[in-house]
């Protein structure tokens, strides 16, 4: 006999049938194949630090230019794919419509990346990988937006991939101005000394840190370098999207903000 819960959503379902939270069309998936059929991974060629997008011209290379010049604080990032079309409108709709429905796709999306990586011939040694780590909110912030997007990103991840999630090793500790209104230079300024280690939590583990967007690494480059100073031992980072460099075809359809 079906629970009272269940003949509840059974109920709920005919009134309100689902639909994907992407394109509003009918059917039972939070998000659609054919949403995700849009999506442009990230393929090599890519910066094998930061994970920025080459040219095929530059394939032969093996850092971009922004980490010769300067190194990031992370040991590796990694990202899903690029943010526009239907990936860019699945992290927007999650992260500032809570549309909590996508947490589990959206997660799936992280650990199928982490588990690529990992049998990548090449790939960033993420089977060393202990604990995920989401970029934490300023509590003013998670206030405001009621729910830590990076944090329930982390949990569905982890369902998946089975790395524990460590939520209480760092802390943001002052607010900072959204990046997406800065500058490159801003953004690095923005966010210096904005995140901190919570005691010995960190210390001894190789972490990675999870996040929704990486747009120019400021923010994980910094939250990396609070997790080094709690004793962390190697910072990775993976994240859902970032945009597409200005030579990419994608770039030419970016809306005003998106980055």
């Amino acid at each position: 006999m079906a629970s009272h819960s269940a003949l509840l959503q059974s109920l709920l379902d005919l009134l309100f049938p689902p639909r994907c939270e992407v394109c509003n069309e009918l059917g039972g998936e939070a998000l659609c194949e054919p949403c995700r059929a849009q999506f442009i991974p990230m393929d090599e060629p890519y910066c094998r630090l930061c994970g920025h997008l080459f040219q095929l011209s530059e394939a032969r290379q093996t850092l971009c230019s922004s980490c010769r010049a300067k190194p990031p604080r992370f040991d590796g990032a990694r990202t899903v794919g690029l943010h526009t079309g239907t990936l860019r409108r699945a992290v927007l709709n999650f992260k500032f419509e809570n549309r909590r429905r996508l947490q589990e796709p959206l997660g799936q999306l992280l650990a199928e990346r982490f588990e690529r990586e990992i049998e990548t011939a090449g790939g960033l040694p993420w089977k060393l990988v202990d604990a995920l780590v989401p970029v934490p909110l300023h509590p003013k912030r998670r206030n405001w937006r009621g729910f830590d997007q990076a944090l329930f990103l982390a949990e569905a991840m982890a369902a998946r991939c089975g790395v524990p999630v460590v939520a209480d090793g760092m802390v943001r500790v002052r607010p900072t101005t959204p990046q997406v209104e800065l500058s490159t230079r801003e953004r690095h300024e923005n966010v210096r000394k904005a995140f901190a280690p919570v005691g010995e939590v960190l210390r001894g583990r190789n972490i990675l840190l999870i996040d929704d967007v990486y747009t120019t690494g400021a923010t994980a480059s910094e939250a990396a370098r609070a997790a080094k100073t709690g004793g962390a031992g190697h910072v990775y980072v993976l994240t859902l999207s970032r945009p597409p460099p200005g030579w990419h075809p994608a770039a030419f359809a970016m809306e005003p903000g998106d980055a």
